[in-house]
Parts: structure tokens; C-alpha cells; sequence
């Protein structure tokens, strides 16, 4: 241990400290006063137990949000789904430069490579259950619900796979500390750290029954496991820290957890407010509270006689008949209130924006209210999180994958590296070099995104790779797909049109037409300019109306 490394977990001064003989002297801050509203306001800093303890309770009630609540569920889907969509796939990319070979070895090694993984994607799962990218949802929700994801990879003797690598999931309620080693300042949440507060140990609570009861560590069988073994991982525990020293993950919804549940109170109230006054119910008004006849306590007992009758349920069309000395009343509810709409969009914006960072279009599924730059500048806040969360997933989790799945490869001689090349190990990072291709974005304009891309690709500063990665698509596929239709309308002697940007016409004789570049680029200005003119007249009718 290096001098001027810190061990996690000593909270008291070490033989070597001493105090300073001197204060530095600075002002005061208001924001450390006690007075007025702050007066009641002193936070705390827990202990690692109270911690756990209190984490595991927001995990239980955000898992309830994500299954209870309409908007909670609205948010957690609208991130897993755009971000993993219907998978992260990769595309090969070795680094031929540095690898020593040309640009054709490599691109052999790339597409045997692609080939494999997509054949390990289809039992990537361990229990058989899903395949490589349903893992990858099942871990961005568990990102998003309960604050982290655990996987283990494992490796199975089964001679019906391809591949004896799998994943298995694994809840994170799992992984907690044993009853033996909670008073061990070395064990944190079930994790075990080393002396820089790096993981050395996971411990996964391992009962016989199967079931997880929060404070029962005494009689669960546990199984320590360690984060690696040489470059290889066998338990992956990842989560987005975003403070120093954290060792476990917090839900998205931990900001405004109490937000959600005052909401849904809430709505709660209103709605059986409103299915009250939808009933058209008869109330019954008594003549002289004081009297015992009309009691419910005191009759209760001669219910059965017929001398008295008290509802206490109401049913739609329902004919109440009164007691002598009662006379019915006919209530008018105002449920549910005008200002329902205008609060339940001011709170709903309020939890998405800390809940996950989601705009009230997306969190609501709303976007009656806005135009196309309104919705424009909702999709691309939205998307920020959502690119946030797919860079997040290939680190954590998919490029690791890859990299397991092509050693085994290699191993089992699937994949063929050129004669000369170095050594997978001796160059891995190499070898595995990838990128991800992402599902591809809502477009709200695609003509304008076209156009956009056709002037970046004439002006140097966009690719074909670049615009159908961002549309979930490989542009090799697609020079091939377009390389076979091409042969086809040939062979079928069909016209091709090879560029379909409409052309300006001659006015007249004197006027000939441009040449095709000139001309193309005219076309485009005047695409652009015709847009532009659109989006400033709906601009100017939404202000005058």
C-alpha cells in the first residue's frame, strides 16, 4: 500500500496525524445557518450498515413503481426500450495497422468473427431462457430498477452448445454480507474491499429454498466469488457510480421516489372521488344526529327485524329507501378538479426530469401540446440519456462479451488469424477491437436528415458507417443489398435512377441547365430552403394562435 493511498473504511485518525496548530479564517455560509426554514434541516451521514439498510428499502419500492405505476413504468420502458431496442449487435473492427496485417485479413477475421458471436448470441442465455440481447434489457432494467446488475459468466460442459460460455443473471438481492462478517470493516454491502477500496470479493447469498428475506442473514449459505480471474471476468457488478467511495448502485427513481407515491395518492383520491359521483348516489341526511334510533351502532343488533336499514355500499342505479326521521340529500362533486391537468403535468414534468432525466413528452407519451422544435429538442434530451445508457451497456457489458466469446472462438479454432499476425493474447485489445451498431433514432423529419447527410458526405465531415450505425443498420450489409438489387434491374433491364434530387429546369433556350454537381447542389439549397420556410410558417401560426 502506497503512502499516500487511503484505506476504505478507517473512520478515525491515524497515529501519524496530527491537528494544525493554525485555522484558516473564512466567512460564514447562509447555507449553514439554522434559522428560519433551514432551522429543521440536518442531514446525516449513515454508517455503511444504516446504508445497506436503507438502500435495500428504496430498491423494494422502486421495484414496486416500476410494476405499480403507470408513469414510473412509462419512464423505465421508454430508456430500456430505445436504448437497447432490439439489440446492440457488433461489427468487428481489428486493428489492421497495429496488427501488422491488410486491410482484407482483416476483414476476413471480422466477418468470421460476426458470424460466431451472432451464433453464441442465440444460448447466450444460461437458463435458456433468452438470448444475448434479451440480456442486454434484462440489464439496463435492472440498471434502472434496482440501481445495478449482477451477471456471472459461466462456463457450461454441454455438448449440445456451440459454445460453452453463458450468462447467467442474477438478482442483485443476492449479494449481501453474511451474518459472520457484518461487524468486518473490510466488508461493505456484501462486497469485500481491498486496501484502495478496489472489489476482491463478491459474497451471493445462496439459500436452500431459493427465497431472498431482507435481515435474515443467519441462516443463508453464501459463496464468495472472485471479480476476475486473469483478464477474464467471473462476476460482473456493474453500476453508475456518482459518488466517491460508492460500492453499490441507487435506482433512477431514488430522487423522487416520494414525488411518485404523493402522486399516485393523488390520483387515487380523485379517482374515487370521480367513480363516487358517477354512482349518483342518495346520502342520507339524519333529522337529529343525537337520536339512537337512527344510530347505526344501536340498531345494528335489529338490522334483521326490518325497523331500520343503513347502506354501506353504493352501487350504480342503486334505490335507497330511507328511515323515518331521514331525508335524502343528492351530493354535486366537482371531482375531478380543473387544476388536475395543469398540477398532474407540472409533478410528471418534475419526475421525469429527476427520475432519469425523461422530458414530459416522453414520460407522459405526450406531444399533443408541442411543434417540431418543441418535439425535436424533447427527442434529442431524451436521447442524450439514451446514448448515456447504450455507451454505459457496451462497456460494461457487451464488449466484455465479445472479447470471452472470441477467445473461445480462437481456442476452439472457429476463427482463423493470419499466418504471421501476433498472438491473441499477445494482442487482444487488437484483435477484439469493436463497435456497436445501436438502434436507430426517431426521426421526425427523415428528409431533412438525408439531405443533411448527403451535404456532409460532399463536404468531407460524415460516412455511410456513421449514418446507418445511427440508424441500426451496417453499411456493408447494405452495399451488398444494394450491389444485388443493382445486378438484378439490370438483368431485368429496369431503370435505375442513381440520383433521384429533383433538378432545376431551363426557363429558356439562354438558360441551359448546370452541370449535375452545380445542379445537385441547387437542388439541395432549394430542399433546405423550402423546409426552412415550412417550419417558420407553423412556427408563426402556433404564436398567433
Amino acid at each position: 500500500m502506497t503512502d499516500t493511498a487511503c484505506r476504505i473504511g478507517r473512520s478515525y485518525p491515524s497515529a501519524a496525524y496530527h491537528a494544525p496548530e493554525m485555522q484558516a479564517l473564512t466567512v460564514s455560509r447562509d447555507a449553514s445557518r439554522m434559522i428560519g426554514t433551514m432551522s429543521n434541516w440536518s442531514p446525516r451521514r449513515l454508517s455503511w450498515r444504516e446504508e445497506s439498510n436503507q438502500r435495500e428499502k428504496v430498491v423494494l419500492r422502486a421495484t414496486d413503481i416500476a410494476v405499480n405505476d403507470a408513469h414510473g413504468s412509462s419512464i423505465i420502458d421508454s430508456i430500456s426500450l430505445n436504448s437497447v431496442g432490439t439489440g446492440l449487435w457488433p461489427r468487428s473492427t481489428p486493428n489492421a495497422k497495429r496488427l501488422g496485417i491488410s486491410d482484407e485479413q482483416a476483414a476476413e477475421v471480422a466477418e468470421s468473427m460476426e458470424w460466431e458471436f451472432e451464433q453464441f448470441a442465440k444460448d447466450a442465455d444460461a437458463r435458456g431462457v433468452s438470448d444475448f440481447y434479451g440480456l442486454q434489457y434484462q440489464n439496463v432494467w435492472s440498471l434502472l430498477v434496482k440501481g445495478e446488475f449482477v451477471n456471472l459468466p459461466l462456463m457450461l460442459d454441454d455438448p449440445a452448445r456451440r459454445y460453452s460460455l453463458a450468462i447467467q443473471t442474477v438478482d442483485p438481492a443476492r449479494l449481501r454480507t453474511p451474518a459472520a462478517l457484518s461487524s468486518d470493516p473490510n466488508v461493505r454491502d456484501g462486497i469485500r474491499l481491498g486496501n484502495i477500496g478496489q472489489p476482491t470479493g463478491y459474497f451471493l447469498a445462496d439459500p436452500e429454498n431459493g427465497l431472498i428475506f431482507p435481515g435474515d442473514l443467519s441462516n443463508y449459505e453464501f459463496k464468495e466469488l472472485a471479480p476476475s480471474r486473469g483478464h477474464r471476468p467471473v462476476v460482473m457488478h456493474k453500476f453508475v457510480p456518482k459518488e466517491p467511495e460508492q460500492v453499490r448502485g441507487n435506482p433512477i427513481f431514488t430522487p423522487v421516489m416520494k414525488l411518485i407515491r404523493d402522486k399516485n395518492d393523488y390520483l387515487d383520491f380523485e379517482l374515487v372521488a370521480a367513480i363516487v359521483a358517477a354512482n349518483f348516489p342518495v346520502w342520507i341526511e339524519k333529522a337529529n344526529p343525537y337520536d339512537a334510533n337512527t344510530l347505526p351502532g344501536v340498531n345494528r343488533g335489529i338490522q334483521n327485524q326490518g325497523e331500520t336499514t343503513h347502506y354501506q355500499e353504493l352501487r350504480p342505479g342503486q334505490v335507497h329507501y330511507g328511515n323515518p326521521g331521514e331525508k335524502p340529500v343528492f351530493p354535486s362533486s366537482q371531482r375531478p378538479s380543473g387544476n388536475l391537468p395543469a398540477f398532474l403535468e407540472t409533478v410528471l414534468r418534475a419526475i421525469g426530469a429527476g427520475g432519469g432525466g425523461m422530458p414530459y413528452e416522453i414520460t407522459a407519451k405526450d406531444f399533443s401540446k408541442t411543434n417540431y422544435s418543441s418535439a425535436r429538442a424533447a427527442l434529442e434530451e431524451a436521447w442524450r440519456v439514451f446514448g448515456f445508457t447504450q455507451d454505459w451497456l457496451i462497456k460494461s457489458f457487451c464488449q466484455p462479451v465479445f472479447e470471452m466469446v472470441f477467445e473461445e472462438a480462437w481456442l476452439r479454432g472457429r476463427v482463423k488469424l493470419p499466418s504471421g499476425a501476433p498472438d491473441f493474447y499477445a494482442a487482444r485489445a487488437e484483435w477484439c477491437a469493436t463497435s456497436w451498431t445501436v438502434p436507430s433514432r426517431t426521426s421526425l423529419d427523415p428528409v431533412k436528415e438525408m439531405v443533411a447527410h448527403v451535404m456532409g458526405k460532399q463536404n468531407n465531415v460524415a460516412t455511410d458507417a456513421d449514418f446507418c450505425a445511427g440508424r441500426g443498420k451496417d453499411y456493408e450489409d447494405i452495399y451488398r443489398q444494394r450491389q444485388r438489387e443493382r445486378k438484378l434491374a439490370k438483368d431485368l433491364d429496369l431503370p435505375e435512377v442513381f440520383n433521384s434530387t429533383p433538378r432545376k429546369k431551363a426557363e429558356t433556350p439562354d438558360d441551359p441547365l448546370a452541370p449535375d454537381q452545380e445542379n445537385d447542389a441547387a437542388a439541395v439549397a432549394d430542399i433546405i430552403a423550402e423546409a426552412v420556410r415550412q417550419e417558420v410558417k407553423a412556427a408563426l401560426r402556433t404564436e398567433v394562435a
